[in-house]
């Protein structure tokens, strides 16, 4: 949802990006020596502002697609087991990605007694930080995890390509097979 327009040699976006109010309920936990800074995100929804603000646009609509595919994982109520993965989630200011490490071992500690990352879309070590998603359930408000689709190991990648490629092939076949019934339907009403 962008446009590009060329001024005097540089390129200026138009950016129209929708940021749901309920990034805010996603809180961003600073490192230790963040914690005094008061320029620091206090969650999702400044983060995406803060993106957006230095020019990191790509990263704005990584944190946007991630946070927006946990958000709507949950709208679904899922089981929470087929083909999910649940855990401490992190932002990464490097790439924008929202989402559990790399390597992520529940292994039941706080999260604030170990490093978060790596990113698992860019490996950062340094620029991340732990996420924490909360819910008020009528009076109370509660933590929740971060919850995402698990990525397909290389099998399921490849079956997935091979439907992917099925399908279209299906697809293509339907339309010559329709255009050849068109194409004789013509014919067929043209005058001798």
């Amino acid at each position: 949802m962008s446009g590009n327009k060329d001024i005097e040699g540089e390129v200026v976006r138009e950016v129209h990006l929708k940021i749901s109010p309920q990034y805010a309920s996603v809180q961003v936990i600073p490192k230790a020596e963040e914690k005094n800074d008061k320029n620091f995100p206090h969650n999702l929804h400044n983060a995406a502002e803060l993106f957006l603000r230095v020019g990191m646009v790509e990263n704005a609509e990584r944190l946007r697609e991630t946070t927006d595919s946990m958000i709507n994982i949950y709208a679904s109520n899922p089981d929470g087991k087929t083909g999910m993965r649940i855990g401490n989630g992190c932002v990464c200011w490097s790439c924008g990605y929202c989402g559990i490490p790399k390597d992520y071992k529940d292994d039941k500690k706080s999260i604030h007694s170990k490093k978060p990352g790596p990113c698992s879309n860019c490996g950062e070590f340094e620029q991340i930080n732990w996420l924490k998603i909360t819910h008020k359930d009528g009076k109370k408000v509660k933590d929740m995890p971060w919850i995402e689709h698990a990525p397909l190991s290389e099998e399921e990648q490849k079956k997935k390509k091979e439907a992917e490629i099925a399908a279209k092939r299906k697809e293509i076949e339907e339309r010559v097979k329709q255009a050849l019934k068109d194409r004789a339907e013509k014919e067929k009403n043209i005058p001798k």
